[in-house]
């Protein structure tokens, strides 16, 4: 079926039994991650677009890791990621042990008989009655999953997939790795002061010329910068934009190692630790500026895509990022970083699907096209339904993003951006302004 409500009664049922199988204390934070979990799974009903659906799962899966695991450190994150799959193999003796305890009484047959017989007893009569009444017939294939032979295979894998995977939840709530105490090794010192701060002095005087070119260009204008490089306006804000999400996370990076290795032992190497990394960080920030700017001007030349809206997404998290760093080094405590950065994640991922971004995606690119009479109408016939309600009150024709959805979801299918699509389409009585079948009128 397609994501709908079942699909996240699954996701739920999955994660109750490893929840059951959980034995810490709780928390007010366990309760806190247990709730932007659920959020994010919820996002299988609630949006219809599966690049965003899948990115806020996987994020849910990792943030449930990390607290099933007791994370704490990056590293002990990062491990967390692979802990399910890990304790799939280190439960398979585990498995072993379960299907095999209390053989000699075989205390488990009973149960087994029972379930065979009454399965073989309402398969028997079901299809007796099911023949017999149409009706009841109806009722009976509302909730009988198709069992032909072309989705049997799928069906069996996806089984399979879901029982491994909550078997090995189970596990691990039970067995948890020792992650809580993983970091990396402590950073050696160095003897001198200057050692570290040279090397972020020079890459601070870098980012200073950087800015210093940014605010050239702001003041100087389109044509200084067009006689001074040959670019166009579009043509250079597109130029870096990559670049400066390289130079942003390459920053986290250099603060790490010299927070790492900075001597803190005096007053005077703890003023300079900060001055030095928050001159840094606060630069960074800028660029964070500098690149979404340059990525909203080229969404206005040439329009919106999920890519450049993901990016942009990523870029602006990386700058709360820096912010998180700055607020670590008034104190010159981090211990709380790494879980805040992780939630973040999760947060802003949620808040992304809330924001429903095909509808965003869309709504932008008729705005380009009423200004400037050009959109690529192809990529816009790709968005998922949850931009169909937008398009339709733009009075857009939508019969070549329709022909591809299935109109008749079940209720274990239902989702509420193709509910709403559906519903937008069936009471349309817009003038179409713009055929999502005609051929693309400019990119």
């Amino acid at each position: 079926r397609a994501l709908g409500v079942g699909t996240f009664a699954v996701l739920m049922a999955s994660g109750a039994v490893v929840a059951a199988a959980d034995r810490q204390q709780r928390t007010p934070y366990h309760l806190g991650v247990a709730v932007l979990a659920t959020l994010l799974l919820a996002t299988v009903f609630v949006r219809d677009a599966d690049w965003v659906v899948v990115l806020c799962v996987l994020a849910a899966f990792g943030i449930l890791s990390a607290t099933l695991v007791g994370s704490r450190t990056l590293a002990g994150i990062v491990l967390a990621a692979v802990a399910v799959p890990l304790a799939g193999l280190r439960g398979l003796p585990w498995l072993g042990r379960s299907l095999s305890v209390n053989r000699p009484g075989r205390h488990w047959l009973p149960a087994v008989r029972t379930l065979g017989i009454s399965a073989l007893l309402v398969l028997v009569f079901g299809v007796l009655f099911a023949s017999a009444d149409a009706l009841f017939a109806s009722w009976v294939g509302v909730v009988v999953p198709d069992l032909s032979f072309d989705t049997a295979f799928l069906r069996a894998a996806v089984l399979v997939f879901v029982a491994g995977v909550t078997l090995a939840g189970a596990y691990l709530a039970l067995n948890p790795m020792r992650t809580a105490v993983v970091d990396v090794p402590a950073g050696r010192p160095v003897r001198r002061t200057w050692e570290w701060l040279v090397p972020v002095g020079l890459v601070v005087a870098v980012f200073a010329l950087f800015v210093a070119a940014q605010l050239t260009v702001m003041f100087g204008g389109h044509a200084y910068l067009h006689r001074t490089t040959g670019l166009t306006y579009a043509e250079y804000v597109h130029q870096g934009f990559w670049q400066l999400n390289v130079t942003t996370v390459l920053t986290l990076a250099v603060v790490g190692v010299a927070a790492r290795h900075a001597r803190r032992g005096t007053a005077r190497e703890r003023l300079l630790l900060r001055l030095g990394l928050g001159a840094l960080c606060a630069l960074a920030i800028v660029v964070v500026a500098s690149a979404l700017y340059r990525m909203d001007v080229y969404e206005q030349a040439y329009g919106f895509t999920r890519l450049r809206l993901l990016v942009s997404v990523f870029e602006g998290w990386l700058g709360l990022v820096l912010l998180l760093v700055v607020a670590a080094g008034v104190r010159l405590r981090g211990h709380w970083l790494p879980r805040t950065v992780m939630l973040s994640a999760a947060v802003t991922l949620l808040g992304l699907a809330l924001a429903n971004p095909d509808a965003m995606i869309a709504g932008h690119n008729l705005d380009r096209y009423q200004a400037s009479g050009r959109v690529d109408t192809g990529y816009l016939g790709g968005l998922s339904a949850d931009a169909v309600p937008t398009l339709a009150a733009a009075g857009t024709e939508l019969s070549c993003m329709t022909a591809a959805r299935p109109h008749a979801d079940d209720w274990l299918e239902w989702n509420l951006g193709r509910s709403l699509a559906d519903h937008r389409s069936g009471n349309r009585r817009d003038v179409p302004t713009l055929d999502l079948c005609a051929p693309s009128t400019g990119p």
